[in-house]
């Protein structure tokens, strides 16, 4: 047990030393004392000569300033217990997913109008991640901007049918993320021309793209035609699927991140801005996490119902 505690203790001293200049609590959001910091000195220093004053950040960046938050430790046990776990599924998962027809291949092709929208849209976000303050550009892997790069490689990048199919089945769960951010906005760092306008069009495009394409027949959450699965099998493998990819994206790539350039990517350093404070604590990740799987489900549950619904009423209809 001691021998335990002394690694822990020391993967959390590297942890620690990865970035030794952020604070042990966000600051402030808004200026409290005119000489608010943001970061200590390089190597943790706290005087005037080293540190980071707030009113000193480019536009922007105060509201993403990362800091621990949540102990070294805690980052330790958290992304080994979720990136061994999420990896775990998706290698049990992966073998166990019917093949999408490669005679079908074309149906999953976006049409015209998706691939100019898309790649308006996404020259636009990049445009404004570039130009923001430094390390906005990081903000690409945010979940939205995720999505974007998603509907960016079906629409330009060559790949097979099989990985179109796998990637349109994590779409539809993940589109629950655009409507919680249009829900409840967070634009605080958006300060360039026309960015907070921008923010939600390109978030109520993520909405209407899976609705769109289900629509015409481009994208189906229900089983192939080829797959022994029945329903429910099918929507828990994909369920479980989405969960674990986003769980190994955020843990293993978007917090080590967020310790090294210290800024509060996707929330992963401290919790957002949220009615009442209901996630907040040491247990705030693992609120997220729940509440990320649980609007999964529910969006992959209302799509499921519709299409079942669709044909339904279209069958009826031929009758």
């Amino acid at each position: 047990m001691q021998n335990h505690k002394h690694l822990l203790s020391l993967a959390g001293e590297f942890v620690k030393s990865i970035n030794s200049s952020l604070l042990a609590s966000p600051p402030p959001s808004t200026e409290q004392t005119g000489k608010d910091v943001c970061y200590l000195g390089p190597n943790g220093e706290y005087g005037i000569d080293h540190v980071v004053y707030c009113k000193d950040l480019p536009n922007g960046l105060r509201a993403m300033v990362g800091s621990w938050y949540l102990d070294p430790e805690r980052h330790v046990i958290e992304c080994i217990a979720f990136v061994a776990l999420s990896s775990l599924l998706i290698i049990a998962l992966l073998p166990r997913l019917s093949q999408y027809p490669k005679s079908n291949a074309a149906k999953l092709t976006p049409p015209l109008s998706i691939k100019v929208t898309t790649f308006i849209i996404y020259s636009c976000q990049l445009i404004y991640k570039l130009n923001g303050y430094p390390g906005k550009i990081l903000f690409m892997a945010m979940p939205c901007n995720v999505l974007w790069t998603l509907w960016a490689s079906l629409c330009f990048l060559p790949m097979s049918a099989q990985t179109m199919h796998v990637m349109y089945q994590l779409i539809v769960p993940y589109t629950s993320l655009a409507i919680v951010a249009v829900a409840t906005p967070d634009t605080s760092d958006l300060t360039m021309f026309m960015e907070v306008p921008f923010f939600f069009f390109m978030h109520y495009a993520l909405i209407f793209y899976p609705i769109y394409l289900m629509r015409r027949g481009h994208l189906s959450v229900l089983p192939l035609t080829t797959s022994k699965d029945g329903l429910v099998v099918n929507f828990i493998k994909w369920w479980l699927l989405s969960c674990a990819y986003f769980a190994l994206f955020y843990f293993g790539v978007a917090v080590p991140l967020s310790i090294k350039y210290g800024i509060n990517l996707n929330y992963m350093l401290s919790p957002p801005p949220n009615p009442g404070n209901l996630v907040a604590g040491p247990n705030f990740r693992l609120q997220s996490t729940m509440c990320c799987a649980a609007v999964f489900f529910f969006v992959q549950f209302l799509a499921n119902v519709a299409e079942v619904v669709g044909k339904s009423v279209g069958k009826k209809k031929e009758a």
